[in-house]
């Protein structure tokens, strides 16, 4: 069946499994007929006295036959003692054909009893080619059918699948338009479009990240190359040019690689598992490891509350890095870790955020009047709270600002 089509196939395969379903239908309901049937023949045969009676004389056995219609005949005697149908002298039991009649045969010690039942296996014969004949019909008309609406529903299949080959592969813009009439189709339409929007936000985004990144490169690239030159043509003469190349190119070189590890951190988060966090636990532990002193002074952060939170735990490490580093760089002191179930909010009291600028932070290499990073870090947070399910929202006020990771 691997090189017939799919009506084909789907045609025998409902043609079989209602012929096999009839099939065990019917076959039940004949043995239920055969039984009736044979019934009246085997109560007739439970008392054989009712049919012949044997005596014992000094002469040897005299036989009584009450009934004309019934066989009878002496196995000792080798003698047929009545034989109203004329066939001779029977040895054996059981339904037996002789020419186009039937005889249901039955032993009594030694006499063989037997009765005509043509009609009642007339009956069933008949009732069998009945049940046959139906089935075969029924076969007919399924498949005839079957194949019919398969083949309907399977043309919106075919156009389903030559839209997806006219799709080529190039232009993820594109969408399948039909309007199929079966659910399953209709559904399975709506998840391959959902799928091509999906790649098509995530093939423009890594386009457009590429692209902005590579952008953003050749500044610290072409700050590199100058200052190169610098040394060339003047650094070994000159201290001072030395010193303050050097220093650019340092520079230069922790920004190249701090846009190149925000870039990982995007990449590694893609396929992410899923474990219940204890936040105000974590959270200690992510402060002692990374801002117990920072830039060599001690940070005095404090935390409250308690909270679990159901989510990737290296990728809310890397928001919750980000979002408190932003807070250290940007913000003042006291610095609070508020924590409930599902919550992280990180509290400084630095300036105020304009309101028109708190939808920009999270956009890709947006960057305040006094920042001195790379645009990326807020964009990388909320890049990353999308794929875990998280939102981080924004509160500022003149006495302070707090960024708030909550699941959804």
């Amino acid at each position: 069946m691997k090189s017939l089509k799919l009506t084909t196939k789907l045609a025998l395969i409902n043609t079989i499994a209602t012929v096999v379903l009839v099939s065990l239908v019917l076959g039940v309901t004949y043995l239920y007929f055969y039984k009736m049937a044979m019934r009246p023949v085997l109560e007739d045969f439970s008392n054989p006295g009712r049919f012949v009676t044997v005596i014992s004389t000094p002469f040897g056995k005299q036989y009584i036959v009450l009934r004309w219609d019934v066989y009878v005949a002496d196995l000792e005697e080798k003698a047929v003692i009545n034989d109203p149908f004329g066939i001779g002298l029977i040895n054996e039991v059981g339904l037996k054909k002789i020419e186009n009649r039937y005889f249901y045969m039955t032993s009594v010690q030694s006499l063989i009893i037997g009765k005509e039942i043509t009609p009642v296996i007339r009956f069933l014969e008949n009732i069998r080619k009945l049940f046959v004949i139906a089935i075969l019909f029924l076969a007919l008309g399924v498949t005839i059918l079957s194949y019919f609406l398969t083949r309907k529903n399977v043309r919106e299949l075919k156009e389903f699948i030559s839209q997806i080959e006219s799709l080529g592969g190039s232009d993820v813009t594109k969408r399948v338009d039909i309007t199929p009439k079966t659910y399953e189709l209709k559904e399975l339409v709506q998840k391959f479009n959902e799928l091509m929007e999906r790649i098509e936000r995530s093939y423009k985004a890594q386009e457009s990240f590429v692209s902005a990144v590579s952008h953003e490169l050749r500044t610290p690239v072409a700050t590199l190359l100058g200052y190169v030159n610098m040394l060339k043509r003047w650094g070994l003469r000159d201290e001072n040019v030395l010193r303050e190349s050097v220093e650019a190119i340092e520079e230069s070189s922790r920004e190249i690689k701090q846009i190149i590890e925000n870039m990982l951190l995007i990449a590694r988060v893609e396929n992410l598992t899923q474990e219940n966090i204890e936040l105000r636990e974590f959270c200690e532990d992510l402060i002692n490891q990374k801002f117990k002193n920072r830039n060599s002074e001690p940070v005095d952060i404090e935390v409250q509350g308690e909270g679990i939170m159901r989510t990737n735990k290296e990728g809310l490490g890397i928001i919750f890095t980000i979002l408190l580093d932003n807070a250290l760089t940007h913000g003042a002191p006291p610095y609070l870790i508020d924590i409930k179930n599902n919550q992280i909010a990180v509290v400084n009291h630095g300036e105020k955020i304009p309101e028109e600028l708190i939808p920009k932070i999270f956009e890709r290499f947006f960057k305040g009047e006094k920042s001195n990073g790379t645009g990326l870090g807020l964009y990388i947070a909320n890049e990353i709270a999308k794929k875990l399910s998280l939102e981080i929202k924004v509160e500022s006020t003149e006495e302070k600002t707090v960024f708030k990771i909550v699941k959804n």
